[in-house]
C-alpha cells in the first residue's frame, strides 16, 4: 500500500486469491441506472451464469441488504466503477463466498488526479474515492478489467482484460408515448400535483416518457421517476419554433384552485394544440366545457389517480379523431370568429 501513496497514478495490484470452484451467480456491483452498466454488463448478460445487479448508489442500509442476499457461495463479483466504501466493507466481511470479484473501470480512475483538462470537482472526486478506496480493492480483487486497450496497455493489463461496449437491448417493446407539462415557476401547486400523475403513470407503463420545463431544481424534486427529460426555460421565439416543428402525443394542463389562476386563459390548450397532442385539462380551465363537450380533450377533477388514469386511457386509444376535435375548436370558437375589433 506504501508504492500505491508514494505514487497514486499506480494501479493497485489485486492481492485476493480465491479458490474457484463450480461458477455460482454473478453479481454485479454498481450504479445501474448508468450508461455503464448498460453498455458493459446488461446487454452482456447471457453471457454471465444467472446474471444479476445490486444497485450500489443507494443509501448504505438500502444496498447493503438486496447485496447480502444476493451472495452465494461460489458467486463472481463484478464491480464496476466507484463503488461506495461502505459496500466494499460489506463484501470484504463476506469474501469467503466469493469464486472471484473483478474490478471494472470505463474512466482512467488512477490517472484522474492529474489530467486538469478535467473539471475540478470531477477530477477531485474521482481521484479521492480511487485513493480511499484502492487498499480494499487490493484485498478484495483478483483481477481488473477495463474499457479500453489503452487503459490495458497504460496499466499493464492483458489484451483480454478488455471489454469493450455492447450497444443495449432496447427495454421498451413499443414506441414511447411522448407525453409533457410545460409549466412556469408560478405554477408551485401544479408541480407538486403533476409529480404525484408522473410517479404513478411511470411505476405502471413502461413506454411512457415525460418532458417538463424547468431548472435544476425542478430536476431535484423529479429525480428518482424513470424516463424523464428537463428543459431548460427558453425564450418565447425559441419554444414557439420548437412546439410548431414537432408532434407531441399527451400534454398536461393542471390547474388549481388559486386567485391568480382565475385569470389564466386557454393559451395552454394552444401549446398543447401546436404540437398535435391530445390535452389533459382541469375542471377550471377557461373553456374547459367547450373542450369536453367538443371531444377536443380531457377534463378531469384534481386528483392525481383519475389524471393518471386519463394519460393510460390516452394510451390506447386513437387520438386522431380528438386532435382534429382540437384543431376545429381552435379556429372556430377559440379564433377570430370570436373577436371583434374596431377601429377607434
Amino acid at each position: 500500500m506504501f508504492d500505491f501513496f508514494r505514487n497514486p497514478r499506480r494501479l493497485f495490484t489485486p492481492g485476493a486469491d480465491y479458490n474457484r470452484g463450480e461458477p455460482g451467480h454473478t453479481v454485479v456491483v454498481g450504479a445501474v441506472h448508468s450508461p455503464t452498466m448498460a453498455f458493459y454488463f446488461r446487454s452482456r448478460q447471457a453471457g454471465f451464469d444467472h446474471y444479476l445487479e445490486v444497485d450500489s448508489s443507494l443509501a448504505d442500509a438500502k444496498a447493503s441488504e438486496p447485496l447480502l442476499k444476493a451472495l452465494t457461495p461460489g458467486c463472481r463479483v463484478i464491480l464496476v466503477r466507484d463503488v461506495p466504501l461502505s459496500v466494499l466493507r460489506v463484501l470484504a466481511n463476506e469474501s469467503r463466498l466469493f469464486s472471484s470479484v473483478v474490478w471494472f473501470m470505463d474512466d482512467d480512475f488512477p490517472g484522474a488526479h492529474s489530467d486538469h483538462s478535467l473539471p475540478k470537482a470531477y477530477r477531485k472526486r474521482l481521484a479521492t474515492w480511487y485513493r480511499r478506496a484502492s487498499p480494499l480493492l487490493a484485498q478484495l480483487c483478483d483481477s481488473v478489467w477495463v474499457s479500453t486497450s489503452h487503459l490495458a496497455k497504460k496499466y499493464n493489463l492483458p489484451e483480454s482484460a478488455v471489454l469493450p461496449p455492447v450497444e443495449p437491448v432496447g427495454t421498451v417493446s413499443q414506441p414511447l408515448m411522448r407525453c409533457f407539462y410545460h409549466g412556469s415557476s408560478s405554477h408551485t401547486q401544479e408541480w407538486a400535483f403533476v409529480r404525484e400523475v408522473v410517479k404513478l403513470v411511470q411505476a405502471r407503463n413502461p413506454n411512457t416518457w415525460f418532458e417538463l420545463m424547468g431548472d435544476h431544481a425542478l430536476y431535484r424534486q423529479f429525480r428518482g421517476i424513470p424516463r424523464i427529460s428537463i428543459l431548460h426555460p427558453m425564450p418565447w421565439p425559441d419554444y414557439l419554433a420548437m412546439t410548431s416543428s414537432r408532434t407531441m402525443d399527451i400534454g398536461l394542463s393542471p390547474l388549481m384552485d388559486t386567485p391568480f389562476n382565475l385569470a389564466r386563459s386557454h393559451t395552454k390548450f394552444l401549446d398543447i394544440t401546436r404540437q398535435n397532442a391530445v390535452g389533459i385539462y382541469s375542471e377550471r380551465f377557461s373553456h374547459a366545457q367547450e373542450i369536453l363537450h367538443g371531444g377536443a380533450g380531457l377534463v378531469l377533477p384534481d386528483d392525481p389517480v383519475v389524471w393518471a388514469e386519463g394519460v393510460e386511457s390516452l394510451l390506447t386509444v386513437q387520438r386522431s379523431d380528438m386532435i382534429r376535435n382540437a384543431v376545429q375548436l381552435q379556429s372556430l370558437a377559440f379564433g377570430e370568429k370570436h373577436i371583434r375589433c374596431r377601429s377607434i
